[in-house]
């Protein structure tokens, strides 16, 4: 895996501090490769500098296997307050993919954005958010008051309590596979923590476990 971190200094399209840091597996990022991810992702620096916030944008470039759309564009923003932004494109063209998961996470942070702004204009504070409390006294920008206006808070519909059954990661998967859900929630047996796992693109499985955090007051 190659890991290349790009950082510009005192240029006004990209946050000071902030890195697009490019990482290849299976590839070889190349100068031209890497200048053009650089190139498009300082339009997204430009646009969300205020969401972003010195926060390096990370973009894994894949070959997946001999299928058509093999080659693969990941992007992943880890925003203040816990919030990832994470896209993912797949073409048969590398700067094809690259092209279509900027727009990809353009249209992501333009919708989170939409969100904190709707609660600016709604008197809600941001500091849950991590953002800095100073976006609370601007005013809302008027290309978003538009989108504001049409904006509806997720709810959730229906809420559902089973019991956690203790079980191996291996046991999980079987359930997974016969209860045709999309991902299956357990209590694992090694870790003492509800787990989940999940069926992936590529045919295997994953597990996901919480990493508890003291949190912070």
């Amino acid at each position: 895996m190659v890991s290349i971190g790009l950082q510009k200094e005192g240029k006004k399209t990209m946050t000071v501090g902030a890195q697009t840091i490019i990482e290849g597996r299976k590839i070889e990022i190349t100068p031209a490769i890497k200048e053009y991810a650089e190139l498009k992702l300082d339009k997204v620096h430009k646009h969300f500098d205020s969401i972003i916030q010195n926060h390096d944008i990370k973009v894994l470039l894949t070959v997946t296997s001999a299928k058509t759309d093999n080659q693969k564009a990941e992007v992943t923003i880890n925003l203040k307050g816990g919030h990832v932004i994470r896209c993912e494109s797949s073409q048969s063209i590398l700067y094809a993919a690259i092209d279509l998961v900027v727009d990809k996470i353009e249209t992501q942070l333009r919708k989170y954005k939409t969100k904190i702004y709707s609660k600016i204009h709604n008197g809600k504070s941001l500091k849950q958010y991590g953002l800095s409390e100073d976006l609370d006294s601007n005013p809302v920008p008027n290309d978003i008051l538009e989108q504001i206006s049409s904006y509806k808070t997720p709810k959730i519909i229906k809420v559902k309590r089973f019991e956690m059954k203790p079980l191996e990661p291996e046991q999980a998967v079987e359930m997974l596979d016969d209860c045709g859900h999309p991902f299956y929630m357990f209590l694992n047996v090694f870790s003492n923590k509800i787990a989940c796992v999940y069926k992936r693109e590529d045919g295997g499985f994953g597990l996901i476990e919480p990493e508890f955090l003291r949190a912070s007051l």
